[in-house]
């Protein structure tokens, strides 16, 4: 799949509790996190109540990495080949 291209809903897999882990790892407060992950905070919270899909695994990884260079905190993620998401936070 080519980067940025549109994955449907049952192709892409649930992010959520990894983005979920990576903001409590930041101390828990949506709008810090969010200017550490070079986000919006609306858009992030949004996400992260559902009202929004959660983040393709290219832009969490692009969080992963800013959230890595600003504080040293590291996610580590893995998808499986049947989709299934398994992720690491460490400080």
């Amino acid at each position: 799949m080519v980067k940025g291209a549109y994955q449907r809903e049952h192709v892409r897999p649930n992010t959520l509790p990894g983005l979920r882990a990576l903001v409590d790892a930041l101390g828990g407060q949506v709008r810090p996190g969010a200017r550490i992950m070079g986000a919006s905070h609306s858009h992030l919270w949004k996400q992260l109540s559902g009202e929004k899909p959660p983040p393709t695994l290219d832009t969490l990884a692009l969080y992963a990495k800013r959230v890595h260079e600003e504080t040293g905190i590291s996610l580590i993620f893995t998808v499986t080949p049947d989709l299934e998401f398994h992720f690491l936070v460490k400080s």
